[in-house]
């Protein structure tokens, strides 16, 4: 086994136990999934309301800042629910990106296909000796890019956390309301 296909696998396990921690600790609770459901119960009513054309303006407008609030606190509980998880998962992921410097130390584990921009070389090549090729990539920056991926990959799969947000923000919207111009 090369030694990038070392590091995305352990990259692969460290975000799976990480991911595992997670969902011990926060999601499979009832609490978190009492919050999920309002999170989504609100979601559904800010679409219908806005795809809804009966009411006048403003009663309208006040309904949907109604439900834009309720659904910012469930978010902000939520959020609450999974600092208890973020701990554990921080020290795997340390402990994760020790063990990946110590056996990879000064091993150049990839080559990007261009140079990177000066101040991004020194993240790319953590942990290589002076004298690298400037294209040379670190075990620790694979480590970390692969992480995000397969985090990100493992949330989508099985369909963890919160749904993601699909309403733009207001400012985007309505921008003369963000920018207080009276019509």
């Amino acid at each position: 086994m090369s030694d990038f296909a070392a590091v995305l696998a352990l990259s692969l396990a460290a975000s799976a136990v990480s991911e595992a921690i997670t969902y011990a600790l926060v999601y499979r609770t009832e609490q978190f999934r009492q919050v999920k459901a309002k999170v989504q119960q609100c979601e559904a009513k800010l679409e219908d309301e806005g795809r809804s054309t009966t009411g006048n303006g403003k009663n309208k407008q006040r309904r949907i800042e109604s439900i834009e609030a309720q659904l910012s606190t469930a978010r902000a509980k939520a959020s609450s629910l999974q600092l208890r998880s973020m701990l554990v998962v921080a020290v795997v992921q340390l402990g994760s990106i020790y063990l990946v410097n110590l056996m990879f130390s000064g091993v150049s584990v990839a080559r990007l296909p261009f140079e990177p921009l000066g101040m991004f070389r020194g993240l790319i090549q953590r942990g290589l000796p002076e004298g690298s090729p400037d294209d040379a990539c670190s075990a620790t920056f694979v480590f970390v890019l692969g992480g995000l991926v397969f985090k990100a990959a493992i949330d989508r799969c099985f369909q963890l956390g919160l749904p993601k947000s699909s309403a733009l923000p207001k400012w985007v919207t309505n921008p003369e309301d963000a920018l207080g111009i009276k019509k």
